[in-house]
């Protein structure tokens, strides 16, 4: 008996409908993606439910933190300095955590890359 891709990890997405640039809406069929999450372990709404809260895109990235497994200390550490300035220290490190807890099993490599930077953050601003 062979093997199915379902049975090796991968779950099965629900279809749904999506918008292009132009505006025309397009069917997206259901198929198989990988399973890189656990189950009821995200956030899930503003309803007094379980989870640390969306993120707001970008205010980050726009100090230069972007794509932090191939940046080097430190172009990170610069870009951070100048996040501190803008948003406190506190608030950095919150946004950095929770950027780690959601990367932990999705990209394990970035997560450990936050959470150094969030010990930094903690050592000297």
């Amino acid at each position: 008996m062979s093997v199915t891709r379902k049975q090796r990890g991968y779950i099965r997405r629900a279809a749904y409908t999506r918008k292009t640039k132009s505006g025309t809406r397009v069917r997206v069929s259901s198929g198989l993606i990988k399973n890189v999450g656990r189950p009821g372990k995200g956030y899930r709404g503003p309803n007094g439910s379980p989870g640390i809260g969306p993120l707001r895109e970008g205010e980050l990235s726009q100090f230069g933190y972007t794509n932090v497994v191939k940046k080097s200390v430190k172009s990170r550490r610069s870009a951070l300095k100048k996040a501190v300035k803008r948003y406190g220290s506190l608030s950095v490190r919150r946004k950095l955590q929770a950027v780690a807890t959601y990367t932990k099993h999705t990209s394990p490599r970035a997560s450990k890359v936050f959470k150094t930077d969030i010990a930094w953050i903690k050592r000297t601003l």
